[in-house]
């Protein structure tokens, strides 16, 4: 089966750029204290994974991300639905959504770790406030552009509020919503490293600061490249699902 060119291209890039880190590294030009080379890391992932410690560390940080991410889309677009189909409730939440927006969580990240407590709370509640605007704005945006005039004609024929949702607006706006969860993802996953390493006694985040406090550079680029394949599968997953919807649109 043939490689798409595209991908092959990116796979062709990473495998040079990998074969020319690691021939600096051989040749002495880096400084393995400052930046290790693949073999290293590759070394350093092998026996992180064999002593039991990045599996244990990925299933916290993974049920983190699952959590915040799956509470801020429940959330985002049962607001968001409700915001773009009622101004009242839109002109009474654009307050807040622009606030969580525009504000530096990092800087009240003390308060909500004295709200929250210490550790798996306070990341699930980081990762949540830096995804569910994202999603929100971009269900609001996907409600409000739908035609009216379907709205009317579901409501002409005897449809509820449920039946406009469902067979009107939902499907009219998962272009935007699907847009808004690709956003999301990466924001989510921020969420969790930095909660994890500010707030956390476990987990990928957590365990790069332990790392990097003992100048262990191959280990702190084990779960910096896991996180890095984890937000790359999802915001690939996402986009499956929206080149999907709009083949099946289409």
């Amino acid at each position: 089966m043939r490689l798409p060119e595209p991908l092959l291209l990116g796979i062709t890039g990473l495998v040079l750029f990998v074969l020319l880190w690691q021939v600096a590294a051989d040749h002495g030009l880096l400084n393995p204290t400052i930046l290790a080379s693949p073999s290293l890391i590759a070394s350093a992932f092998v026996t992180q994974w064999s002593s039991g410690q990045l599996p244990a560390d990925l299933k916290v940080s993974l049920t983190e991300y699952a959590l915040g991410f799956g509470l801020s889309v429940v959330v985002g677009i049962a607001v968001g639905i409700a915001m773009g189909l009622n101004r009242t409730i839109e002109y009474s939440l654009d307050p807040f959504m622009w606030f969580l927006y525009s504000a530096p969580l990092i800087a009240i990240y003390p308060l909500i770790v004295v709200w929250m407590g210490f550790g798996f709370a306070t990341v699930v509640t980081v990762a949540f406030l830096l995804t569910v605007v994202s999603i929100t704005v971009n269900t609001v945006a996907g409600v409000q552009s739908v035609d009216p005039v379907l709205i009317r004609v579901v409501r002409a024929f005897g449809g509820t509020t449920r039946d406009v949702i469902l067979k009107v607006v939902l499907p009219a706006s998962t272009p935007l919503i699907l847009a808004g969860l690709r956003i999301g993802l990466g924001r989510a996953l921020i969420g969790v490293v930095l909660g994890e390493m500010f707030g956390a006694n476990a987990g990928l985040g957590f365990r790069m600061t332990v790392y990097a406090a003992h100048l262990r550079t191959a280990d702190v680029f084990v779960p910096l490249v896991v996180f890095i394949v984890i937000g790359v599968a999802s915001t690939q997953l996402v986009g499956l699902i929206e080149r999907h919807f709009q083949a099946w649109k289409a």
